[in-house]
């Protein structure tokens, strides 16, 4: 006799739920609108939220592991696109779908999920941006820390300003000239000047 599965909580059958409708709508959407690259990686992108919120709420979370790459794919991967409700604008018919994930969000035992389960917001936050409504407050950001370089320039106060700068000073004096051995006391001993060049001449021939 086998033991009966875990039963799933009940925030979790109607997120399953609304992702299933979500992606009937897409797969509608993209026949109609020949959009068929599009529409497997929004299909696939949506299935894999659903499946990564599902881990989070039935089982405990294990450490994180890098992949390796997977070998033989040649080319630019294929990407979606990023901009705020890209998904309402390739498959207009999904616009009539954010009310109920906005209630969704909104329900008590989703709000207590996430407040226990940080790491929901990886997955209901993409989700938010990709249908284009604003998330709850439970699932905003907290802010960065500030950096302590930063904090520690901004605690430090500014040095003193430098003193005003005084007057250049002045020329240095010239030392006064030697006095005279034997003169009187305050005499200023001139030096005789030189005798004259004596020119010497030669006679004429």
């Amino acid at each position: 006799m086998t033991a009966a599965a875990p039963a799933s909580p009940g925030f979790l059958l109607r997120f399953a739920g609304f992702i299933a409708a979500l992606c009937a709508c897409v797969a509608a959407e993209g026949v109609r609108h020949r959009r068929g690259a599009l529409t497997v990686l929004a299909w696939t992108r949506l299935r894999r939220l659903c499946a990564r919120l599902e881990t989070l709420a039935t089982r405990p979370r294990a450490p994180a592991r890098r992949r390796p790459g997977r070998p033989g794919r040649s080319g630019p991967p294929h990407r979606l696109p990023r901009a705020h409700g890209w998904l309402r604008r390739a498959f207009p018919a999904t616009a009539s779908l954010a009310p109920q994930l906005r209630a969704l969000l909104d329900a008590p035992d989703m709000q207590a999920f996430i407040a226990a389960t940080p790491a929901a917001g990886r997955v209901l936050r993409p989700l938010c941006h990709t249908i284009g409504i604003a998330p709850p407050p439970a699932l905003a950001l907290p802010p960065k820390p500030r950096p302590p370089r930063a904090a520690q320039m901004a605690a430090t106060p500014d040095p003193p300003p430098d003193p005003a700068p005084g007057p250049a000073p002045g020329p240095t004096p010239h030392p006064p000239p030697p006095e005279r051995p034997g003169a009187p006391r305050g005499a200023v001993w001139l030096r005789p000047p030189d005798p004259p060049l004596r020119t010497r001449f030669f006679p004429r021939s």
